[in-house]
């Protein structure tokens, strides 16, 4: 018998995605044709254990007068996890950066490490050495920071509204590694199989929802690196939105291939 805990690995929000992108309703069928498509859910048994466990934690429930068909609840929605670029770049910037320095002296390396993983996961900018730069308010990063890491209070933080000897472009181009950030960006744009071409091929569901979740993973893999930063202080040849219209494109091809699909 397969026990919960044979499924701690399960990737609730590429299933939870599909779901939206798909319409936010699947009958039974076409879920289970669906999650044939995934290798650790392709034996039915897992499936249905999959489907009970997301009813039980209300991330989907029944619907329809036969109650045959399942949609994604309200915390299904808060499960999914995917990026937001356009709310991101679509912030306006107030144009004072938000700059924090610390000092953490050699013997506490293991405290410095984990700081610069900390701040590099929120996707902060390393203007020089340990001083770290973002457009935004840093009050709430560097409050959940130190509610997790449990770091010592070593950080100085305050606003720079006006800058000399250089220009926020250049502030920008320092910051961020845009050489690997562009190698992301055009990795998915030139993807051989998270593509229209691949999803126009798909013969069946389980192809469908196996290019479906190639996608999401090049997707979010485009967006890994990049801070998102108001459109105002994109730099020169940035490609994300490029990305974010491709991704688009995509979900409303996937969208009509499902339909079809799901008449055969």
């Amino acid at each position: 018998m397969i026990q919960d805990n044979d499924m701690e690995h399960v990737d609730y929000g590429e299933v939870l995605d599909l779901f939206v992108a798909l319409g936010s309703v699947l009958s039974r069928p076409a879920l289970y044709n669906l999650l044939a498509g995934y290798d650790e859910y392709a034996e039915r048994r897992r499936a249905e254990r999959l489907i009970q466990r997301l009813q039980r934690q209300k991330l989907i429930s029944r619907t329809g007068k036969r109650r045959d068909a399942f949609t994604i609840c309200a915390d299904g929605h808060l499960r999914r996890a995917t990026p937001n670029p356009a709310a991101a770049w679509q912030r306006s910037w107030d144009g004072a950066w938000r700059v924090l320095t610390f000092d953490l002296p050699e013997v506490r390396r293991k405290d410095r490490k984990r700081l610069w993983q900390a701040l590099r996961a929120r996707k902060l900018g390393l203007l020089q050495r340990s001083v770290w730069i973002w457009p935004h308010e840093l009050q709430p990063i560097l409050s959940e920071i130190m509610e997790v890491e449990g770091l010592p209070e070593c950080f100085c933080g305050f606003n720079a509204t006006s800058l000399f000897l250089c220009t926020a472009a250049e502030v920008v181009i320092t910051a961020w590694d845009w050489k690997e950030i562009g190698h992301q960006h055009r990795r998915y744009l030139q993807h051989l199989v998270a593509n229209e071409q691949s999803l126009q091929s798909a013969r069946d569901l389980p192809a469908l929802a196996r290019v479906a979740r190639i996608e999401r993973r090049a997707y979010e893999d485009a967006f890994l690196f990049d801070p998102l930063l108001p459109q105002s202080l994109w730099p020169p040849d940035y490609n994300g939105d490029a990305v974010q219209a491709r991704h688009e494109a995509f979900r409303r091809l996937l969208r009509q291939r499902f339909q079809r699909l799901s008449l055969v």
